[in-house]
C-alpha cells in the first residue's frame, strides 16, 4: 500500500509533573490541562502547523517549516509564564515521516521525543538538524548544551537549546530523559565497565581461539538450539530470568540470516532438566551444535557459563563464563550471541551487529517484569493471562519506550481477548503493536502480529503480505512469521505450495510445537491433500494428545477420505463442552459427521442439541453443516454473523472444500468480495 511520507519539522510538547500535579490537585490539574489544549491548537494553527496527536498532557504536531515550528514553540512558553502557568518543556527535529490507516510513523519521531524528554519546564530544545536550518537567523538565540546518547538511537546527538528572553536553558546536570545507562553513570563507573569489558573480550578471544584452533562447524551447517539455561541457587520465583536469558539469545540468533535454523524457545524448552545426550537432542530437533549453559545469582551478583556442543563429535566448540552485576543483566545475550556467531564463523552485516547489541531498555527493573510477562503468557493459562497483562504494564510504567513490552501486550489480546469480543480486543492489539513499531520499526514480533491482524481482522491481504514479508526480512528465524504468511499465500489462493513450504520452514525452527504440526496438517487437508494431512494430525496428536483443533481436523480428513467409522471413533475423543469459542465442539463435529455419511435426520438432531446447549459457538462451523443439509439461508446467515464478527476460521472460506458447493452462489460471491478474496 502506497504511503504518504513527507519532510516536517516536528514538535513535541509535555506537561512536566503531570501526573503528580493530578494526584495532587485534580480539579486544577484538569483545568490546566484544559487552558494547555486550548492555547496549542491557537498557536499551532496560526503558524501553520498540525496536532497529529493530542495526550491531554502534551501533544505531537507538524510543521511544514522549522523556522514556524520555534515561532510556534516561543509564542506557546511566553503564554504558559502568565498566570495560571503551564510547566511545559518542548522538543524538536527535522525529518521524514509517513502515514498509514491516519497513523503517523517515523524515525524522526522517536528522536523528537527523546529530545523533549531531555527538558524542563519551560524550556524548548532541539536537534542539530534544527539548528543548522534557524542558525542565521538572528531572532533565534541558540546555545549548545552538549552531546547525549539516547535510547535506541546509535550515533550521539548534539543537542541545542533557545536562549531568547523568558525561556530557561537547562544545565547539563539537570538533564535526564530517555537516555542510554552510559549518560547516566559516572565517568569512574564508565571507566570500570570498560576496564571489566576489555578483559571479557581478551579471556574470551583466548578461549575461544584454543577451541576454534581444532574444532569448527561446516558453514553448510549452521543450526542450533539454545536448551534452557540449568538454575543454580535461583529460586522457582525467578526461573523467569534464566528462562529470560535463553530465550533472547535465541532471539538476537534468530536474526542472524547467516544461521540456516535456530530452534524456537517453545521446542527447546521441553529439555529442561532433561536426561537425554546432545546427540538425542540435536537429532530430535535437526540442528548440528547446542548450546547449553548455567545461570547463578549470589545476593545481587550473576554467573553464567555457557557452552557449544558439536551434536556430532560431542566436542566443545566453544565455551565461557560470565560474572555480571545483577544490573548488568541486559549485556548477557548480546556478548554470548556474538560469540556464538564468532565461534560459528558466522559473517554479520553491520545492521545484525547493530540489532544484537541493541538494549531494548536500559531499565533493569523494567526488562525484569518484561520477562515475567512473558513467562506467563507462554504458560497459555487464565491466570497466566492476567499476570502477563500486569507485569508487561509495570514494565512499560517504568519505560514507556519499552517496544517488547508494548508487542507482548499486542499478542495477549490476540491469544486471549480479555473477555471482549474479537470486534473490541484486537483494535487493542492492532494499537499495541503499532505502538511497539513506533519505537522500533524493525521489531519482527511486532510485525509478524500486526500482520496476523490486517489478514483475519482487516482483509488487507496485500498490506499483511508486506508486513510479515518485513517480518520475515527482520528476523528470519521467526516461526509464526512463516506460519501466518504461509497461511495468507495459502489461503488467498495466490500459491498452495508456497503456502505449504512457509509453514514447514516455519515448522522446522519450532519442530515440537503441537500449533504448527495443526497448522501444516490443516493446511493439507484444506488444499485437499487427504493422506498427508491424515499423517501430520495424527504426528499433531502425539506430540499434543489433548489438542482439539487436530482432533477435529483429523475428523475432518477421515470424513473426506469415506472412512466414517474412524472418523466416529476420532470425534468422541473431542472434549464435548470445547475450551474456547474458537475450538471444535464434539456436538458440532459430530452433526457434521452425520451430514458427510449421509444420516440428514441425526445431522439435525444433533445439530439443534449442540446448538441449545452450546449457543456461543463459531457461527462458521454451523454454517458448514447447514451447507451440508441444503439450508443454504440459514448457511449464509451464519457466514454473515462469522463475518461480523470477524470469526477468525472466515481466514479459511476461500479454501475450504466445505464450501465448495456454493462457491457459485451469488451471495457467496458477494462475501468473498467484502473479504477482498475475489
Amino acid at each position: 500500500m502506497l504511503q504518504n511520507r513527507q519532510l516536517a519539522a516536528i514538535l513535541f510538547t509535555d506537561i512536566v509533573g503531570s501526573t503528580a500535579m493530578m494526584q495532587k490537585d485534580e480539579q486544577a490539574a484538569v483545568s490546566l490541562s484544559k487552558r494547555y489544549v486550548a492555547v496549542l491548537k491557537q498557536f499551532v494553527s496560526s503558524h501553520g502547523g498540525e496536532i497529529l496527536n493530542d495526550y491531554g498532557d502534551g501533544s505531537l504536531c507538524t510543521f511544514s517549516s522549522a523556522t514556524e515550528a520555534l515561532r510556534c514553540a516561543i509564542e506557546m512558553q511566553q503564554q504558559f509564564q502568565m498566570e495560571p502557568k503551564v510547566p511545559l518543556r518542548i522538543g524538536l527535529h527535522v525529518g521524514e515521516i509517513f502515514f498509514e490507516d491516519g497513523k503517523v510513523f517515523g524515525d524522526s519521531i522517536n528522536v523528537a521525543s527523546r529530545v523533549q524528554s531531555l527538558g524542563i519546564a519551560n524550556s524548548i530544545l532541539f536537534s542539530s538538524e534544527i539548528n543548522s536550518k534557524i542558525k542565521n537567523q538572528q531572532e533565534f538565540n541558540c546555545v549548545s548544551i552538549g552531546k547525549f546518547h539516547f535510547k535506541n538511537i546509535e550515533e550521539p546527538m548534539e543537542i541545542f537549546a533557545l536562549s531568547n528572553k523568558g525561556l530557561v536553558v537547562p544545565k547539563k546536570e539537570e538533564l535526564t530523559g530517555k537516555l542510554k545507562e552510559i549518560e547516566k553513570r559516572s565517568f569512574r563507573k564508565k571507566l570500570i565497565i570498560a576496564m571489566i569489558a576489555v578483559i571479557l573480550l581478551v579471556v574470551s578471544f583466548l578461549i575461544y581461539k584454543n577451541f576454534s584452533t581444532t574444532e569448527s562447524v561446516s558453514a553448510t551447517e549452521k543450526s542450533i538450539a539454545v536448551l534452557p539455561f540449568e538454575n543454580a541457587g535461583v529460586s522457582d520465583s525467578e526461573i523467569y530470568l534464566s528462562d529470560g536469558i535463553s530465550q533472547d539469545i535465541i532471539n538476537n540468533l534468530s536474526k542472524l540470516s547467516s544461521l540456516q535454523k535456530v530452534i524456537a524457545w517453545y521446542s527447546v524448552k521441553s529439555f529442561k532438566k532433561t536426561t537425554k545426550s546432545v546427540k538425542q537432542i540435536g537429532d530430535e530437533l535437526g540442528v548440528k551444535v547446542i548450546l547449553t549453559g548455567t545461570f547463578q545469582r549470589h545476593a545481587d551478583k550473576i554467573q553464567v557459563t555457557a557452552e557449544l556442543i558439536d551434536v556430532s563429535t560431542n566436542k566443545i566448540l566453544w565455551g565461557n563464563s560470565y560474572d555480571y552485576a545483577l544490573e548488568d543483566v541486559l549485556s548477557i545475550q548480546s556478548e554470548v550471541a556474538q560469540n556464538i556467531a564468532a565461534a560459528l564463523k558466522t559473517k554479520l552485516t553491520p545492521e545484525e551487529k547493530r540489532e544484537i547489541s541493541k538494549h531494548y531498555t536500559d531499565n533493569v527493573e523494567a526488562y525484569k517484569f518484561y520477562r515475567r510477562g512473558r513467562y506467563f503468557l507462554d504458560a497459555r493459562t487464565v491466570e497466566g493471562f492476567d499476570s502477563a497483562e500486569l507485569n508487561y504494564k509495570k514494565a512499560i510504567k517504568l519505560d514507556p519506550d519499552y517496544a517488547l513490552a508494548y508487542s507482548g501486550l499486542a499478542d495477549l489480546y490476540i491469544y486471549n481477548p480479555r473477555g471482549l469480543t474479537q470486534r473490541e480486543a484486537i483494535p487493542i492489539a492492532s494499537d499495541y503493536a503499532n505502538k511497539a513499531l513506533l519505537l522500533d520499526s524493525t521489531l519482527g514480533e511486532a510485525l509478524t502480529t500486526l500482520g496476523f491482524i490486517q489478514s483475519t481482522f482487516d482483509y488487507d491481504w496485500a498490506k499483511s503480505k508486506v508486513t510479515l514479508e518485513k517480518a520475515i526480512a527482520y528476523n528470519p528465524n521467526y516461526p509464526d512469521a512463516h506460519k501466518f504468511y504461509g497461511n495468507l499465500l495459502q489461503y488467498t489462493g495466490e500459491s498452495v505450495e508456497q503456502g505449504i513450504n512457509e509453514i514447514k520452514k516455519g515448522l522446522a525452527l519450532d519442530p515440537l510445537s503441537v500449533n504448527l504440526n495443526y497448522v501444516l496438517g490443516r493446511n493439507y487437508y484444506l488444499a485437499k491433500k487427504y493422506d498427508s494431512a491424515y499423517e501430520q494430525l495424527k504426528k499433531t496428536l502425539v506430540i499434543g494428545p489433548n489438542f482439539n483443533l487436530a482432533k477435529g481436523n483429523l475428523a475432518y480428513t477421515l470424513l473426506a477420505k469415506k472412512n466414517y467409522s474412524e472418523a466416529f471413533e476420532v470425534i468422541k475423543q473431542i472434549d464435548r463442552t470445547g475450551t474456547s469459542k474458537t475450538n471444535y465442539y464434539q456436538g458440532a463435529t459430530l452433526s457434521y459427521a452425520y451430514a458427510v455419511s449421509g444420516d440428514k435426520a441425526r445431522a439435525r438432531a444433533e445439530l439443534e442439541k449442540t446448538i441449545t446447549e452450546f449457543p456461543d459457538q463459531t457461527p462458521y462451523h454451523l454454517a458448514g453443516i447447514y451447507v451440508l443439509l441444503n439450508d443454504y439461508d440459514e448457511a449464509f446467515s451464519n457466514l454473515e454473523k462469522a463475518y461480523e464478527m470477524r470469526d477468525l476460521f472466515m481466514y479459511l472460506l476461500k479454501v475450504d472444500p466445505t464450501f465448495d458447493s456454493i462457491r457459485n452462489e451469488p451471495r457467496f460471491i458477494a462475501l468473498m468480495k467484502k473479504m477482498h478474496l475475489e
